[in-house]
């Protein structure tokens, strides 16, 4: 059984068919809907036929009341297998309840002896660890944390590509201001995320590196390490407030696509910027014709070309939620014909 906030999740092809093994202990819940896989043949990596097919599976990562409260420590490990394509998902968007101060009342949440040697417990933790096999395709794609007001909450997720010439992976990780239906704008007191993506390298001896608790990063080399940190504290000794500087803007947006299997996701993105990039120069009296949901999103594209490993890293900013997410999923569309009907429509449908 797993300690309390712990769970996994493990997709394998065994005889043909795709089997599923979830476990999860309260505060966190995980759920498999049946996800039906397309008749038609996919195309991926430029192959057709059913080698070439991905067998579609959905988990649910949810917490019981819909939010994550002040010392709860969330930890989920992956393994998705060769031919499967795991799509993980969340009801909602991910709500940080507020930080409990000293001398009040003290958060309760189950004792995971495991977890307090590693983290602060009177913060929020949120960890997962997603292993990659060759020829498989995994795809993160929660809704955005909502930090309340006075919230502490930290997050980390580390992937590993078991093979970065078929691995495949899209990874969002987004967040938005907070509760603004209640006047709360960047209220919270601390967000910290961090997205780790490493190739499996066999050559790698684990007794030569150093000891450490985290053995996750053992045995891998490190392609990307991407932080966010928004630390409201350390604000109030300057002049202006994280909310001041950050004007307009109400959400963040972080989204990998590395892979063979994401390929054509990925040379859109490349697409779409160079079309922003190689714009005439416009005279005052001329504009162009911007779709209404676009506007206000700022958004940048990086290339990820690290021993196999091929993508994008895209960066989004924009004033409102529903339009960010809107931007993306147009974006993700061709994801339907990878993973198929049944499961993009959990995720689009949303």
């Amino acid at each position: 059984m797993p300690a309390p906030g712990e769970g996994r999740i493990n997709c394998q092809m065994t005889a043909g068919r795709l089997h599923q093994m979830i476990e999860s202990a309260y505060p966190l819940k995980i759920i498999s809907p049946q996800a039906v896989p397309n008749t038609r043949s996919s195309d991926t990596d430029g192959r057709k036929g059913d080698n070439a097919r991905l067998y579609p599976a959905v988990g649910y990562i949810l917490t019981y009341g819909g939010g994550i409260v002040h010392g709860d420590q969330i930890h989920v490990n992956v393994q998705v297998g060769c031919r499967c394509a795991l799509l993980m998902l969340t009801q909602g968007s991910t709500k940080v309840f507020r930080h409990r101060r000293a001398g009040g009342r003290q958060p309760s949440f189950l004792k995971n002896e495991k977890l307090d040697a590693i983290h602060d417990i009177n913060q929020t933790y949120q960890t997962m660890l997603i292993d990659i096999e060759p020829g498989a395709l995994a795809c993160l794609l929660p809704d955005p944390v909502t930090c309340f007001e006075g919230a502490m909450y930290n997050q980390r997720q580390a992937v590993r590509l078991h093979d970065p010439w078929s691995s495949s992976l899209v990874l969002l990780d987004w967040m938005t201001s907070g509760r603004m239906s209640r006047g709360e704008r960047w209220a919270f007191d601390k967000y910290f995320s961090v997205n780790i993506v490493s190739v499996l390298d066999k050559s790698v001896d684990d007794s030569k590196l150093p000891k450490s608790h985290d053995t996750w990063i053992n045995g891998s080399r490190i392609i990307i390490r991407d932080a966010l940190l928004l630390n409201n504290k350390e604000d109030n000794q300057r002049s202006s407030s994280l909310a001041q500087r950050l004007e307009s803007v109400d959400v963040f947006a972080y989204l990998l696509v590395i892979g063979p299997a994401v390929v054509s996701i990925a040379d859109l993105f490349r697409k779409l910027h160079l079309d922003q990039r190689i714009k005439p120069f416009r005279p005052n009296n001329v504009s162009y014709v911007e779709d209404d949901e676009d506007v206000g999103i700022v958004w940048s594209v990086s290339e990820v070309d690290e021993i196999g490993a091929r993508g994008v890293a895209v960066r989004i900013a924009g004033p409102d939620t529903e339009n960010v997410k809107s931007w993306i999923k147009r974006r993700l569309a061709s994801l339907q014909y990878i993973v198929g009907d049944s499961a993009w429509s959990m995720y689009y449908n949303a």
